[in-house]
């Protein structure tokens, strides 16, 4: 099969729907969700039955509930909160130029153009598919994101990356969905700043010494410079 090239762009839009993705169909937060809550009202029956003269565990388990309950409808909404502030203050967007052939991936980052990366297919672990992107799991938890639009396409066709994906998934474990998971309208615009409004930024977030946001709680697989590492492979 011929070389298909895509661009992806580490925007806002990617990274919800790759991190989303993650969350929905690979962590599969639901099922967890439906089994903290029964567990909690397993919890709660016992003491309303047995225990009776303290309701103690039953006010512990309603509030569990609720707090579950309240993170888990507001996924979508939290991610685009952690996201938004992920963003803030980041003049550049990051883009990975992804090269597939039937034998390997070659990843070119526009951080480090001068130090491709390649990975055999042997080192793809998990193929996760949805309308708008693929997603490549290398080793335990590093995705490479594969635009499918038009618009990414550099270098052959899109059906024969379609075609490179599917022979490549029949071998792997796979994952599928044909809805967009996206339910909340995409608004963030990327800022762009003057030198000095990035040097007044800079200031801002030096001094913020407590910050109570935490991306990996949200984001999944993200880690403080969260977004680019996890979704700029490393070097193995």
């Amino acid at each position: 099969m011929e070389k298909t090239t895509v661009l992806t762009k580490l925007d806002f839009r990617t990274l919800k729907y790759a991190n989303l993705f993650i969350l929905k169909y690979k962590r599969r937060t639901s099922i967890w969700f439906l089994v903290t809550a029964l567990i909690s009202a397993a919890v709660i029956v016992y003491d309303v039955l047995f225990i009776k003269d303290s309701y103690a565990f039953t006010i512990i388990g309603v509030l569990f509930i609720l707090y579950s309950g309240y993170n888990y409808f507001n996924i979508e909404k939290r991610l685009d909160n952690q996201l938004s502030r992920y963003f803030y203050g980041r003049r550049d967007i990051h883009t990975q130029k992804v090269e597939v052939t039937d034998e390997k991936l070659v990843i070119i980052r526009s951080v480090d153009p001068e130090n491709p990366i390649e990975y055999d297919w042997s080192f793809v672990t998990e193929i996760l598919e949805m309308p708008q992107f693929y997603i490549l799991m290398i080793g335990k938890g590093v995705p490479i994101i594969v635009d499918r639009s038009d618009e990414a396409l550099l270098e052959g066709t899109k059906e024969n990356l379609d075609a490179i994906i599917k022979e490549k998934a029949a071998l792997k474990p796979y994952k599928r969905t044909e809805e967009d998971i996206v339910k909340r309208p995409i608004t963030f615009v990327h800022p762009v700043y003057t030198e000095e409004e990035m040097s007044n930024i800079q200031e801002v977030e030096n001094e913020v010494v407590n910050e109570d946001v935490n991306v990996e709680e949200v984001t999944t697989e993200v880690q403080s410079e969260e977004v680019e590492e996890v979704n700029e492979p490393t070097e193995e």
